[in-house]
């Protein structure tokens, strides 16, 4: 599993009130980063790491804080904070272990540059890690065995299913840690899934100058020109799931910002990402 970005709200459908609450929880994440590991952590912050954080306090029974408060980046600026506490501190640590696997992945990346800035950001990382990973020793060893099972599955020329299973799974782990109900984990283990699938798509051209495993290589070069509808529809069968299992969690507050990224924001991104594979040939390996 890997924190990439594709999972975050579209603030078209959101009403003031609702992106101010969005923001409060990335902006507290961003803050709790800052006070567990120093400036350079906020580098560690994303959106999908955002959302785990509003899923949580969603879930959690506690009313999470609610203040206005100094921006850390821009003091001038006066933002809501939102959450401050275990929720936050938890995916603030979950944010450091899961960027330090993907570095240590791109490490083994046949790409020159980004084998480079994996090298370059890879002593900073570790500095962090080691702290994350003494603070939750539990979610370092599920993504280890995850990257392990990663590793080995790709190696082995997996499947599409086989290859989401083990992001997917760790997700569905990592939040058990945190709030143990059967129905939360079904929901973050498709958004794992939907994460690595959108990887994917993503990078499958790339993959294929690089010669790097990619469940998707072999359907991309049969039918280049097809590709970008049996994405589509892949991804949307994975957010019609992802809709489904949300209709049944018990959430005591964000339910439709939440829901906004479900349903407009994963769309939006996977809208987004297909663009390069539009039947204008961008997308030419």
């Amino acid at each position: 599993m890997r924190l990439l970005g594709y999972v975050r709200a579209y603030k078209p459908e959101l009403n003031e009130r609702e992106y101010d609450v969005y923001k409060g929880v990335y902006c507290t994440l961003c803050k709790t980063l800052l006070r567990r590991y120093s400036p350079l952590g906020q580098l560690f912050l994303s959106y999908d790491a955002a959302f785990l954080a509003l899923v949580l306090l969603s879930a959690s029974p506690g009313c999470p804080q609610e203040e206005q408060s100094r921006c850390c980046c821009n003091p001038a600026k006066k933002c809501l904070s939102c959450g401050r506490g275990d929720v936050q501190d938890f995916c603030a640590d979950m944010s450091v272990l899961l960027l330090y696997y993907k570095i240590l992945d791109d490490l083994h990346d046949r790409g020159f540059w980004r084998r480079v800035l994996a090298l370059l950001a890879f002593p900073m990382a570790y500095l962090m890690y080691r702290k994350a990973s003494r603070l939750r020793p539990q979610a370092d060893r599920i993504v280890s065995e995850m990257m392990r099972e990663q590793a080995n599955r790709e190696a082995q020329d997996a499947s599409l299913d086989a290859a989401a299973e083990p992001s997917a799974r760790a997700l569905a782990l990592l939040v058990s840690l945190q709030i143990k109900d059967p129905r939360l984990e079904r929901f973050f283990y498709l958004v794992g899934r939907f994460v690595y699938l959108i990887d994917a798509v993503d990078d499958v051209c790339d993959d294929i100058r690089r010669h790097n495993f990619n469940p998707l290589k072999a359907r991309y070069l049969d039918a280049p020109d097809a590709f970008r509808e049996y994405a589509l529809g892949l991804l949307n069968l994975n957010i019609g799931e992802l809709v489904k299992v949300f209709e049944t969690i018990e959430l005591h507050r964000y339910r439709e910002i939440i829901y906004n990224v479900v349903f407009d924001g994963l769309y939006n991104s996977a809208l987004f990402v297909l663009k390069k594979y539009a039947s204008d040939g961008e997308a030419s390996v």
